[in-house]
């Protein structure tokens, strides 16, 4: 499976605000409703707004389409010179979703006693378009370190990311003045190693649909490799993505598509894309967290009413079909931490 793997090298001995609308004003239609700590809560999910007839393609079309994709020679130098000779148009409902996205979590971190005023902050994961580090910075934070396993971000999109923001807040003066990533207190880290922070130097680590790409025992181990390097006021947020990612682009499939494969099946599809999922449910991350030696103090998730109705009548593998209609039809969940 490509995802987060943990690069955890061996240290020689003696190593060691305000800003754009504050959360929920600025409203994007199309929120889920769901429930969460006892009472309804609002989670978005990562959504694609899709070409017509682009929900149809065929997701074993896509995988191969990605398979090849991935094993281009040079693919990543490939894409980077395409974007700085022919520019880049980002999907701008991803990005508007990933603004909603950022506030619930801020919403989630504020409800649990935490801040982004003032706070050092690491993103994992945060690929072509910085849009939620740059809110950060814009908020408050003192520095913002951006982390991916490869490079993905260059000027050319990080400039796409200023555009939209600034389309979205026309009136913002601070936006206005980016010109550069220099101009905010963003580091970006990539190939990222865990080694490279110092510690007791993160206030927070956020992720937004990221930890749904990373195994179960790597995800354990980075985020004990992460704990060391918390402050004493440290927290975790993460906005958790647990549908067939696949099913974004083949309306064909449920959501739940990928619970009906066997383990070979659901191995081999993640080799070849190199962006696989590891299908764990809402309800089975906690223990994940706790072997790390986090505690979570915060939880909200999302229940998809039509996927809670069909779980029961799908060929859900055993580990699967043990479950709660409500554990299988769980779509997105928020976690905050702490060590």
């Amino acid at each position: 499976m490509c995802g987060w793997c943990v690069r955890i090298r061996r240290r020689r001995p003696g190593g060691s605000g305000s800003g754009p609308p504050a959360a929920g004003a600025h409203p994007i239609p199309g929120s889920l409703l769901a429930t969460g700590a006892g009472k309804p809560v609002r989670i978005r999910l990562h959504r694609r707004k899709l070409a017509q007839g682009q929900d149809k393609m065929d997701w074993r079309l896509k995988v191969g389409r990605q398979a090849v994709l991935a094993r281009l020679p040079f693919g990543h130098g490939l894409r980077r010179a395409k974007r700085r000779l022919f520019g880049y148009q980002p999907n701008l409902d991803n990005l508007r979703s990933t603004i909603e996205a950022w506030t619930q979590m801020r919403q989630g971190l504020e409800r649990a006693g935490g801040a982004i005023e003032g706070a050092t902050v690491l993103e994992i994961g945060t690929g072509w378009f910085p849009t939620i580090p740059v809110l950060q910075c814009l908020q408050g934070a003192k520095r913002v370190y951006m982390s991916d396993l490869n490079v993905h971000l260059d000027e050319v999109s990080f400039t796409a990311t200023l555009d939209f923001l600034r389309q979205t807040w026309p009136d913002d003066a601070r936006l206005r003045a980016i010109r550069t990533r220099a101009d905010l207190p963003l580091t970006y880290l990539a190939p990222f190693d865990v080694n490279d922070l110092p510690d007791g130097s993160i206030d927070l680590v956020t992720s937004r649909t990221v930890l749904e790409h990373i195994p179960p025992t790597d995800l354990v181990q980075l985020f004990k490799a992460l704990r060391p390097k918390l402050s004493a006021r440290g927290r975790m947020v993460h906005l958790v993505d647990h549908s067939d990612h696949l099913e974004h682009s083949d309306k064909s499939i449920t959501k739940i598509n990928f619970l009906t494969w066997p383990e070979r099946k659901h191995a081999w599809v993640n080799r070849l894309t190199r962006e696989g999922e590891n299908r764990l449910r809402h309800h089975e991350y906690p223990a994940l967290f706790a072997e790390a030696g986090y505690r979570v103090t915060l939880e909200e998730h999302m229940v998809h009413e039509p996927t809670r109705q069909l779980a029961r009548s799908l060929p859900l593998q055993p580990h699967y079909a043990a479950m709660t209609p409500e554990q299988l039809a769980t779509m997105a969940s928020l976690y905050v931490l702490e060590p």
